[in-house]
C-alpha cells in the first residue's frame, strides 16, 4: 500500500531547517525517501518550493536545492487541477487543495490547519506519522513496504544527492542561526515568497 500526498511548502521548509532528528517534518521526508508517501505534485507546487526555498533568508545552494527538488520529481507524481475556485481562505493555497482532490483517498499535510477546510484528510505532520504507524501495524507492515518500483541507476544518484543536500541544509541552518524556526516564520517567509512571485508577474505583464 502506498499512501499519496500533498505536502504543504511549510512541511518541506521546517523539515529542511529542523535540528531535531525525530521532528514529525523530518520523518514525512523519510517516508517520501522510503516509497511511504508518495507526494502529489506539478509545476505550480514544484515552483512554489523553488521560490521559497531560494530565499536570502535560508541561503541555500543552489545546486542543494536542485538535488532537494529532484526527490519530490523522482519520487511523486504529477496532478494538474484546473484551480477554478475563487472563494478560499488563502487563494495562493487552493493549488495544494484542488491537487489534493483529485485523489480520492489521498491527504493534505500542511502545518497550519487553519489554511484549509476542515477535513478528514487534511491533516498535521504528527497526525500523519501517527496514521501510518497505525496502519503498518494493521496491516502487518504493508504500507512501509510499498509495491516494487523500479528506480534507474540515475535516478538512484539524484535520490542520494538529494539527501546529502537535505543533510547540508540542516547544517546550514543550523549555522545561520534559522534552524528551528516556528512554523508562524516559516508561513510568513511563505507568504513573502508568493507576493514576490505576485509583483514578477505584474511586471512581466506590464513589459508586454
Amino acid at each position: 500500500m502506498i499512501l499519496y500526498a500533498v505536502i504543504d511548502t511549510n512541511i518541506l521548509v521546517s523539515a529542511l531547517l529542523t535540528s531535531n532528528p525525530a521532528s514529525p517534518t523530518k520523518e514525512i521526508l523519510n517516508h517520501v525517501r522510503g516509497g511511504t508517501i508518495t507526494p502529489m505534485i506539478n509545476g505550480e507546487i514544484i515552483g512554489e518550493y523553488t521560490d521559497v526555498l531560494t530565499r536570502s533568508k535560508f541561503n541555500f545552494a543552489k545546486t542543494d536545492i536542485e538535488d532537494v527538488l529532484n526527490l519530490f520529481l523522482v519520487k511523486g507524481e504529477n496532478y494538474a487541477p484546473e484551480c477554478l475556485r475563487n472563494e478560499f481562505p488563502d487563494l495562493d493555497d487552493i493549488i495544494f487543495y484542488e491537487t489534493y482532490l483529485l485523489k480520492e483517498d489521498a491527504y493534505l499535510i500542511t502545518g497550519n490547519l487553519k489554511h484549509f477546510p476542515s477535513e478528514s484528510r487534511i491533516v498535521s505532520p504528527a497526525d500523519i506519522i501517527q496514521i501510518i504507524s497505525l496502519s503498518e501495524k494493521a496491516n502487518n507492515h504493508i504500507l512501509s513496504e510499498p509495491q516494487a518500483k523500479y528506480i534507474s541507476d540515475v535516478n538512484k544518484v539524484k535520490l542520494q544527492r538529494a539527501w546529502e543536500a537535505i543533510e547540508r541544509m540542516r547544517a546550514s541552518a543550523v549555522a545561520n542561526g534559522i534552524a528551528d524556526m516556528s512554523m508562524e516564520e516559516i508561513d510568513e517567509e511563505i507568504r513573502l515568497a508568493r507576493e514576490e512571485m505576485k509583483n514578477e508577474h505584474r511586471q512581466k505583464l506590464l513589459t508586454i
